[in-house]
């Protein structure tokens, strides 16, 4: 059985099976565990626009925030009012939605283009990159949403290229790269030019960078970026956005020294690699075929590798670079692999990936019992049926191995998917129950039960985590600003801070991290 052949009837309905239970495992419980990390951020300043009715002018404890323009705070304000509440499902879900709908997207793209075999399995993998399913899927961050976008002007490039619609390319091109711009700043500009740069070289057409269609479609850029600034302009300066943005990407750049440079050359592809799993397992196929050969054999494939080769280079040079800065490349890194995998010759890709599988599975068979005997997980609710739950979904995909019927691949899917299942099921608990964003959402809970619709202010700088502001701010509906001197009304300071010679009553004391916070009340 080769990897590119089509799907027996077993295998359509293990593989509808699969893709059900992880976006199931995707959403479930994704909203009973508080928000920490970056999310309160995002989640703070779309809520601080509602607060001020202000949709234009991003802010953070009411202070002027520009190290990202707001559409993707916009997309939040969408959500909150689909789900009816400023959420924390509400806050995560454009996260997880764009990346399944770039998955879909890809399958249909690569469909088009590829093959439909290659397609599904290419979009799967995907889909189960370990990186995004163990981690960023369980967050409300900007960076796969911006993924979605991205990847989406790649596909844009091909697409519009084949029609020989020009002015629609480069039209729809900078519209989203305007919609990236406004989402993360200056970071959408390299891979439009770079992308862009490098398919009509490869095409030989480099003449279509100097027309009218180019010009226009920046022309399209200017506008919407150019826009949104000036109505900016019209509520604030906007001298702050300039300086800020540029420092953010030369630092990321230029910062560290040389051996600071010369571990990321060495650790950056292979954190990459790493999260590309499971496409990553076919890099052995990658060097088993004749690169000159399968790269020329389809079009797409071969603009996907210089894409994905031009672009991945800037991030590689860059020394403060994260692997999810390379996230829109993440599917068309899945294509190529599967692709590579799909000319290798059948029994010995068959046979490595039955041996990755059963690694997989017996990894994934003695961890799952484990839980049991970890001390911090036996408050977990029914800790135990769901470990029963998932040994026979573990027993199961034993028996769909070993009695063959099924591409090992599919078994590989089916590991990560249980694994994800189990993930969603346990992590969320243990995250409601005893993480540091746990401790904050009570402090910002209690704090605006307190203080009830008093206004509320900062002493000076005191730092909070904006876990437990984004918690006060959703439950007071105002914002928690910081005044330089004490006045009448509630304030929040550190304990050592408390004020001389003036009359107050001391409402809390609590801890906060390694300090005591008071929060006063000042007649």
């Amino acid at each position: 059985m080769n990897l590119a052949d089509r799907l027996s009837q077993k295998e359509t309905v293990f593989l509808w099976g699969t893709v059900t239970l992880v976006v199931f495992a995707f959403f479930y419980q994704l909203g009973i565990y508080p928000l920490f990390l970056e999310e309160p951020r995002r989640a703070l300043i779309a809520l601080e626009m509602v607060i001020q009715d202000n949709f234009w002018v991003p802010t953070q404890t009411g202070d002027l925030y520009y190290r990202k323009p707001p559409f993707y705070n916009w997309m939040l304000i969408l959500s909150y009012k689909l789900f009816g509440g400023y959420t924390e499902i509400a806050t995560r879900f454009i996260s997880v939605f764009s990346h399944i709908l770039l998955a879909f997207i890809s399958y249909r793209f690569f469909k088009r283009f590829v093959d439909s075999t290659v397609a599904l399995f290419a979009s799967l993998s995907f889909l189960l990159s370990v990186d995004i399913l163990f981690y960023f899927s369980a967050l409300g961050e900007i960076d796969l949403f911006y993924m979605l976008l991205t990847t989406l002007s790649f596909y844009a490039i091909y697409a519009f290229d084949e029609k020989k619609a020009y002015f629609k390319l480069f039209v729809w091109v900078y519209v989203i790269t305007a919609v990236c711009f406004l989402t993360k700043g200056l970071s959408a500009l390299p891979y439009t030019a770079l992308s862009l740069l490098t398919y009509f070289v490869i095409k030989r057409k480099f003449k279509v960078l100097f027309s009218v269609q180019h010009l226009a479609g920046i022309s399209v850029l200017v506008l919407l970026v150019g826009g949104y600034f000036y109505v900016y302009s019209l509520h604030a300066p906007v001298e702050g956005w300039w300086q800020t943005l540029l420092e953010e990407s030369t630092d990321k750049a230029t910062s560290g020294g040389v051996s600071k440079f010369l571990n990321h050359l060495v650790s950056f592809p292979l954190d990459t690699l790493k999260n590309v799993i499971p496409a990553a397992f076919f890099i052995p196929a990658f060097f088993m075929v004749s690169r000159g050969v399968w790269l020329r054999s389809n079009r797409f494939v071969h603009y996907a590798f210089w894409i994905v080769l031009v672009n991945f280079l800037l991030y590689w040079f860059s020394i403060e670079a994260k692997s999810r800065y390379v996230y829109p490349l993440f599917p068309l890194i899945c294509l190529i692999m599967i692709y590579a995998a799909s000319k290798v010759s059948r029994k010995g890709l068959l046979k490595y990936q039955k041996v990755v599988a059963i690694v997989l599975l017996a990894i994934l068979t003695l961890a799952l019992p484990s839980t049991l005997f970890v001390d911090d997980l036996k408050s977990i609710a029914g800790l135990p049926v769901l470990v029963a739950v998932g040994l026979l979904l573990i027993g199961l995909l034993w028996f769909v191995l070993l009695n063959k019927g099924v591409r090992p691949l599919l078994v590989i899917f089916g590991v990560l998917t249980v694994g994800r299942l189990a993930f969603s099921t346990i992590g969320p608990q243990d995250r409601m129950q005893h993480s540091n964003a746990a401790v904050d959402k009570s402090i910002g809970l209690e704090l605006a039960a307190i203080t009830s619709e008093s206004p509320v202010y900062r002493y000076q700088d005191l730092r909070l985590s904006l876990t437990v502001v984004f918690y006060f701010e959703r439950a007071h509906m105002s914002i928690l600003y910081s005044k330089p001197e004490f006045e009448k009304g509630y304030f929040l300071c550190a304990v050592e801070d408390l004020p001389v010679n003036t009359l107050y009553d001391l409402e809390q004391v609590f801890q906060y991290r390694d300090q005591r916070i008071a929060l006063i009340k000042i007649h």
